[in-house]
């Protein structure tokens, strides 16, 4: 908008010089700098803007220059492309901008035979100089505003974190979603008494996916998007009650919608041998009304958290990969070079050895990066990134790896399958760099809102702990996080076991053993 008031303003005025001048035979080269203003004020993709005060440039210094004798009230434009590159393009634009005008109007009063006026060449390299100054002026406008909406875009991030802390340490229950999700259910039961409840979450895609269950082990519900009870629940945002178990035996069941506003969040389904009254139904669905907001805050947390921790390992790979994996690759071509050179049996010995260990620490290296760069995400979900990661690892490493994946067709939520991968990820770590094994077998089952992993290598089993070792603890934390159990166990056999059970009797759902 700036820029379209700038070319027309400075165009009313070239029109308004013209006017008072009584130049009428600049009434065509008017009309076609006009034209050029009307182009160029045409709204284009950013990697094509900064290119529009070039073509602008070029084409006004051709016109202007190709007019005899040199037309005075068009000279004003000649500033115009020169600002629009400094608001578009910054500094090396203004430069090149007005550059390419001067190439561009001399080449055309070549053309026209009016380079030998001397008069007319200075005022034109005033109005050139001129456009420099402006459009450098312009460009540190523009790099000063953007650096202040930068600071101001930082400034109310911080203070945004500042009181999402301060409000997180003073809520109750905090912004888990599995631990708000649990109470909420058994807030429902204590108004509409159910056998089995269950909180289904609606995804990005549209899918609902149950979150956690109460009641029962585990619930077979034919219960997603298009079930014709969820529909109904959804669209009149009221409960849904119907005669039947889900299954359609005899019984009750209930479909109350979880919503914000006009956002549909998900559903909480229960089912009882006996129906409700509809007070009781009432009940319920204010409790959910009244816990919408909450569960919506712990789910933006949750993604929130995800979004930060994965740009951090990107960065983190990065800079190992372009940092210090460099560095020891270079170190080892080095090495190589010494060995070459070197006639002494015994030294070159020991630069072998020296190369070996510079392999094992590239090879530890990329497969750190490895660790960082996997991560599950709308497209791709849990298996398919252990599956990828183990498989990654049995490549780059001396482990033989058996991978077992069972998963349903609902997935748990991605921040659940992050701390489950990331727990996988330090149990097979651990087992790669410390326990000596030749084997390593993965089973991972997923049937939410419950979940079976097990990591297990048939190495030298659970030695002593070191005080600077913490991968025990931050899988404990990770698996307390989702509200899964973790257990760590010598191997019969040999070697050592890492299990972790999430949802209610999640341990059911590893079959075989």
């Amino acid at each position: 908008m700036l820029l379209l008031g700038l070319r027309f303003g400075v165009l009313a005025l070239v029109a308004a010089l013209v006017a008072l001048r009584g130049e009428d035979h600049l009434h065509v080269p008017l009309s076609i700098l006009a034209v050029i203003a009307v182009i160029a004020s045409i709204p284009l993709p950013r990697r094509y803007a900064r290119f529009v005060p070039l073509a602008e440039g070029v084409a006004v210094s051709i016109l202007i220059g190709q007019i005899a004798p040199l037309p005075e009230p068009l000279l004003p434009y000649l500033v115009v492309p020169a600002i629009a590159a400094g608001l578009t393009a910054e500094v090396p634009a203004v430069v090149i901008t007005t550059g390419l005008m001067f190439l561009g109007v001399t080449a055309a009063r070549i053309s026209a035979g009016t380079l030998s006026d001397r008069s007319a060449s200075l005022l034109i390299l005033q109005w050139l100089t001129l456009a420099v100054a402006v459009g450098l002026l312009a460009s540190w406008v523009r790099i000063g505003q953007r650096r202040a909406e930068t600071h101001a875009s930082y400034a109310d991030a911080h203070e945004l974190l500042l009181r999402l802390r301060g409000i997180t340490r003073a809520l109750p229950t905090g912004l888990d979603e599995v631990s708000l999700a649990q109470q909420l259910l058994a807030n429902v039961r204590d108004s509409a008494d159910f056998r089995v409840g269950a909180l289904y979450t609606r995804t990005e895609s549209g899918a609902v996916v149950p979150l956690t269950v109460l009641g029962d082990d585990r619930i077979d519900w034919p219960i997603d998007a298009q079930a014709p009870a969820v529909m109904r629940a959804l669209s009149s945002r009221s409960p849904v009650v119907t005669g039947s178990t889900f299954a359609g035996n005899a019984g009750a069941s209930a479909v109350f919608p979880v919503t914000l506003g006009q956002r549909q969040l998900g559903v909480v389904a229960i089912e009882n041998e006996d129906g409700w009254d509809r007070a009781s139904i009432r009940s319920a669905q204010a409790l959910i009304d009244d816990t919408a907001l909450r569960m919506d805050t712990a789910s933006l947390f949750s993604e929130v958290r995800a979004l930060a921790t994965v740009e951090e390992r990107r960065r983190v790979a990065r800079e190992i990969h372009d940092g210090i994996a460099q560095d020891i690759a270079s170190l080892g071509y080095a090495v190589d070079d010494l060995a070459a050179r070197s006639t002494d049996p015994e030294t070159r010995a020991d630069l072998g050895r020296v190369r070996n260990e510079l392999t094992r620490m590239v090879t530890e290296l990329r497969l750190s990066i490895f660790d960082l760069r996997s991560d599950v995400a709308p497209a791709t979900g849990l298996g398919a990134a252990l599956s990828s990661y183990v498989r990654g690892v049995g490549t780059d490493s001396e482990l033989t790896v058996h991978l077992v994946l069972d998963e349903s067709n609902t997935r748990l939520s991605i921040e659940t399958e992050s701390e489950i991968l990331r727990i996988a990820q330090e149990a097979v770590t651990n087992a790669r760099k410390h326990s000596q094994a030749r084997n390593l077998w993965v089973t991972c089952r997923v049937d939410p809102p419950r979940a079976f992993l097990r990591i297990a290598d048939d190495g030298k089993g659970l030695g002593k702990g070191r005080s600077d070792s913490y991968g025990m603890e931050i899988m404990r934390e990770r698996a307390t996080r989702i509200g899964g159990d973790l257990s760590i166990r010598q191997r019969v056999g040999g070697g050592t076991v890492v299990e972790v059970v999430l949802g209610p009797n999640g341990a059911m759902i590893h079959r075989g053993g």
